[in-house]
């Protein structure tokens, strides 16, 4: 089903507008609001084109001991007329993503895991993440500033990320981001589709102990952290029908109980809880919520490039964790923090925890 003709402008205005900042000054948060209501410069009258959200949510770093915990989002405009529950927007973004890194030609969004090696840098992260941002993002600290949330609260306890920064993209030349961002902006102008922003709760160890005496288990803490994460986005659109997409959590089939405290004004409706798909829904249909629990979620492409953002900040968040820990110990080999190197870590900085007055619960994840 095609667009209609002042549907189809919106779409590509919108879009435009977003990467390249041509027309009015949108407002600080691009706001998908101030799009639907913004006149276009054509003749068409002043619409509000109806348009559905995509929300995809995936974590990085929910094994490791030492660094935080990192949950991505990133959300997504669809023209009402395409939202269905099996959208996939590859096929509709076909000639600017793919999911395999053999293609050099287009952007590789897909599960983290595959896209970064340690051994291979951060390259294939800011390759995905780089050229859909509206605005230029030249360091760690204005990456965790504007994509973290509450950063500057959350991250005070740890000495490690108050003063680091380095210079970004770090891997990524020049020459090839600007081809990239050249090429998501032509597809996203003759595509329907509108990437609207990304958000990351960046967990480091102090906060993430102190949700964690609030919950039963590991797992409840992800399940709350991600769809209070997902809430926030959802309140800053009204009348819209929205999907979220979120990896299954720890492995547990059943979140109707949390569902219903993050979003208290409808009934949640369970659709299905099963090993391979948890559904449910809420709400009236003009403004209706659904919310799927996904094995392998990175299959949907939203949650995908949102397992990218949690993966990218982790990995900046390492660098900096261990940058200031080369500082007081010269030879000591850097940690990705997961169990076992993280026992090690700790046995060899131990020394000079008392010293450096850093208390255990700033440093290490409870489990």
């Amino acid at each position: 089903m095609g667009l209609s003709g002042t549907e189809a402008t919106k779409s590509s205005y919108c879009i435009g507008l977003f990467l390249h900042g041509d027309g009015p000054s949108p407002p600080t948060r691009f706001n998908l609001k101030w799009m639907l209501t913004h006149e276009t410069n054509d003749n068409s009258p002043s619409i509000k084109p109806p348009m559905a959200l995509l929300i995809g949510i995936d974590e990085a770093g929910y094994g490791p001991f030492l660094g935080p915990l990192c949950i991505g989002a990133t959300y997504w405009s669809i023209p009402d007329e395409l939202f269905r529950s099996d959208l996939d927007l590859y096929p509709l973004l076909k000639n600017l993503v793919t999911t395999t890194l053999k293609d050099k030609t287009r952007i590789m969004i897909g599960d983290s895991k595959l896209a970064y090696k340690p051994r291979g840098g951060l390259k294939n992260l800011e390759r995905a993440i780089f050229p859909f941002l509206q605005n230029p993002i030249s360091s760690f600290q204005q990456w965790m500033e504007t994509f973290a949330v509450k950063w500057s609260v959350w991250s005070a306890p740890s000495p490690w990320f108050q003063t680091y920064d380095k210079p970004l993209p770090s891997a990524l030349p020049q020459e090839i981001l600007t081809e990239l961002k050249e090429l998501a902006t032509n597809c996203l102008a003759d595509s329907p589709v509108c990437f609207l922003g990304a958000k990351v709760w960046c967990l480091p160890a102090h906060r993430f102990n102190v949700l964690l005496d609030s919950f039963p288990t590991k797992g409840a803490l992800l399940s709350h952290c991600s769809l209070t994460l997902a809430r926030q986005i959802t309140e800053e659109f009204t009348n819209t029908k929205i999907q979220i997409h979120c990896d299954k959590h720890g492995g547990r089939n059943q979140y109707s109980h949390i569902l219903q405290q993050l979003f208290p004004e409808y009934l949640v409706e369970i659709h299905e809880e099963s090993r391979e798909i948890s559904r449910y829904a809420w709400g009236p249909e003009n403004q209706r919520v659904r919310c799927r629990f996904v094995a392998k979620g990175e299959s949907f492409m939203p949650a995908a490039l949102a397992s990218m953002y949690a993966k990218y900040t982790r990995e900046l968040a390492m660098e900096a964790f261990n940058h200031w820990w080369a500082q007081h110990i010269p030879e000591i080999k850097p940690t990705a923090g997961y169990p076992q190197d993280a026992k090690r870590f700790l046995k060899e900085i131990e020394p000079l925890l008392q010293t450096l007055s850093i208390s255990r619960n700033v440093l290490w994840r409870n489990s």
